[in-house]
């Protein structure tokens, strides 16, 4: 992109308070003088040379020009001066690092573009009800960002759980959700690099996934442990005690934490009330504040297991501890060591965390008989350790599938399966690095038989030819596809089984000396689910996006095939009506943001009014309207419409 004449400045003046600085520097040595932080006055400098580009252009395409490739490197490479810093002991460096963090203008406008468009919660106002979604409004909140200032009230909202009961939630405001980004970005480098090895909930560059693949690693052997503690703690984050949680976290974190923990909160039936204990559910900060409770409780058991004489020797107790945020198993050599040990981790909890362990709900399984862990199923089979989906995620799945259907009888078939092809995608591309296949036949002949039921309960005088014809096609050698000539619902049959690749356990991205491991391993999980054409597209940007030039992380494309977000498009640069063609010069790999102000500074018109056809695989939401990615050729949109005619 062609940065603008303000950015070019602002680049010249960051470059004379260089020099200028480097100059006061051997002055004042050589004078004794005592002068200005070199850093204030150029952060000065940087700021009114910002603002003076921002109010220099009211355009609604007024951040246009930010460099965010830069920033995002400038902000990185302090990440991970500090993780060095943290890793050397030199705890000077790292209170100087953090500050550099949290003052840089840089940081502010990465935490601005992450809670304003990239975060899926951007849409959902706080108590004062605003949201900064325009360039405009943004240029406003970054003049307004303070993290000096006295926190709003957390507005609380209730979520349904799995089970049926409400789970509290905590809204904090825009302006406090960029606040918690600044400081999440000054301490997760100083965290992860502490972390326990098979620590992985809320942690950057690792997912459930990882966690499951270090159960496979440490049940899978003809001689490994065969009972399995699962760890239950009752109401882990509503009751995390604040005093020892605040006696983790270093001096200069301790303020910004204890504000954000002591936030009011405003309930929408009981009022304004004190926040005691727990951290809110909902914050940017809060998943990393739970994880930090927890910091110690893997070495802090084994030494225990080393005590209390587990396992033949000293260099295998039989211990081993997997854990993903507040959910955890502990694998035993035999029952009794179990039963002995389940006391111990209850006593760890309550003296360090504050929480309790559930009794009731904790178990203690063989592994032959299975057990269930982060919606996955885990049993041996005759020696063989198996990893598939759990029963009940199975089962809700197909109840969220016929609710849907249940409730759109009268709806258009289109229309269902743009409802449907998300969740059945989703959920498939879940639980695609285990064994799955069955399952997944499973479900799909259960969707077919509700589908079934649906149309014929929309046409209870035809026949079943008739609704065949009307409802279902013959697409190559797969017979009964739920399809309407244009768009075909997805199966999870056609969904890959391709075995995760773990992450090494002590890796961190904020580890300067790991920097060449995870873009290898980036560019290895992009490419790993792709089809050939998107290959050729990410390979032609070396996976960052073709418009700010930005990282295009692997959670980006996970969320992307897991949860159905739209934030990942493989976009033309050229519409179709233009002479736009699908091929690999024209179409790239951007992101949602991205594309939508690509459009807009050319004048093209708005994915709403005329939305595209992309070529990911699947749909996305767009401003409120869907955009289809699948395409299928003309000669099978013909054929299949001849069928139906």
């Amino acid at each position: 992109m062609v940065l603008r004449k303000p950015i070019q400045q602002l680049f010249l003046i960051y470059k004379e308070w260089s020099v200028m600085n480097r100059k006061a520097v051997s002055q004042d040595e050589s004078t004794g003088h005592i002068r200005e932080n070199p850093r204030e006055v150029h952060e000065d400098a940087i700021m009114r040379a910002w603002v003076e580009a921002q109010t220099a252009d009211t355009s609604e395409h007024a951040d246009e020009w930010i460099d965010w490739k830069g920033i995002e490197r400038h902000v990185l490479r302090l990440q991970r001066q500090l993780a060095h810093a943290v890793e050397h002991n030199n705890r000077k460096a790292v209170r100087h690092y953090k500050w550099l963090i949290r003052t840089s203008h840089h940081t502010r406008l990465l935490a601005i573009r992450h809670v304003t468009q990239e975060n899926r919660g951007r849409h959902t106002p706080g108590v004062d009800g605003r949201t900064y979604a325009t360039p405009e409004k943004r240029r406003e909140l970054s003049g307004l960002v303070n993290l000096q200032s006295r926190l709003l009230p957390v507005r609380r909202v209730y979520i349904v759980k799995k089970n049926g009961k409400l789970r509290p939630l905590g809204i904090p405001t825009t302006h406090d959700r960029v606040c918690q980004a600044i400081h999440k970005a000054a301490m997760e480098p100083e965290w992860d690099i502490q972390f326990a090895p098979n620590t992985y909930g809320f942690r950057p560059q690792r997912s459930t996934w990882d966690a499951m693949s270090q159960v496979f690693a440490n049940l899978c052997k003809s001689g490994s442990a065969p009972w399995v503690i699962e760890g239950d703690i009752r109401g882990y984050f509503d009751n995390v005690d604040h005093a020892k949680l605040l006696a983790k976290l270093a001096p200069e974190d301790r303020v910004y934490v204890r504000r954000m923990l002591k936030a009011p909160v405003l309930d929408p039936e009981e009022g304004l009330q004190a926040s005691t204990r727990g951290t809110p559910q909902g914050g940017l900060v809060s998943p990393l504040i739970a994880v930090i409770a927890l910091q110690g409780m893997e070495k802090d058991l084994r030494q225990k297991a080393f005590q209390m004489k587990f396992g033949s020797s000293r260099a295998n107790p039989g211990i081993n501890i997997v854990s993903y945020a507040d959910d955890f198993i502990v694998t035993c050599k035999t029952k009794e060591q179990a039963e002995q040990f389940v006391p111990v981790i209850a006593q760890w909890l309550a003296d360090n965390v504050g929480v309790e362990l559930s009794l009731e709900k904790t178990h203690i399984t063989n592994v032959n008989d299975g057990f269930d862990f982060l919606g996955f199923h885990v049993r041996k089979y005759k020696g063989q350790l198996l990893i598939k989906p759990a029963k009940d995620s199975k089962l809700a799945v197909l109840r969220k599938i016929k609710s849907i259907l249940d409730a759109n009888k009268s709806a258009k078939q289109s229309m269902v399966i743009r409802l449907l092809n998300p969740i059945i995608r989703g959920w498939g591309n879940y639980y695609s690095t285990q064994v799955s296949k069955k399952v997944f036949a499973y479900c799909d002949h259960r969707i077919n038989q509700m589908l079934w039921r649906w149309a014929k309960r929309r046409h209870p005088k035809k026949s079943a030819k008739w609704l065949y014809q009307r409802y279902f096609a013959r697409i190559g050698s797969r017979n009964w596809v739920f399809s309407d000539g244009t768009f075909t619902l997805a199966t999870m049959t056609d969904v890959r089984i391709i075995r995760h690749i773990k992450i090494q356990g002590r890796r961190s991205p904020h580890r300067p000396s790991d920097h060449e491991y995870f873009e290898a391993r980036r560019q290895q999980l992009l490419l790993k689910r792709l089809n050939g054409f998107q290959k050729k597209v990410v390979r032609k940007t070396n996976g960052r996006c073709a418009l700010c030039g930005c990282n295009i992380s692997a959670e980006h494309f996970r969320r992307w095939q897991v949860n159905g977000d739209n934030d990942i498009l493989f976009a033309r640069m050229i519409p179709e009506r233009l002479g736009g063609h699908n091929t690999i010069e024209n179409v790239v790999v951007t992101h949602r943001w991205c594309y939508e102000k690509y459009r807009s500074i050319n004048d093209y018109d708005t994915l709403p009014d005329n939305p595209e056809r992309y070529l990911s695989g699947q749909e996305s939401i767009v401003n409120g309207q869907v955009v289809w990615h699948e395409k299928r050729s003309e000669g099978q949109r013909r054929q299949q419409n001849c069928r139906m005619a």
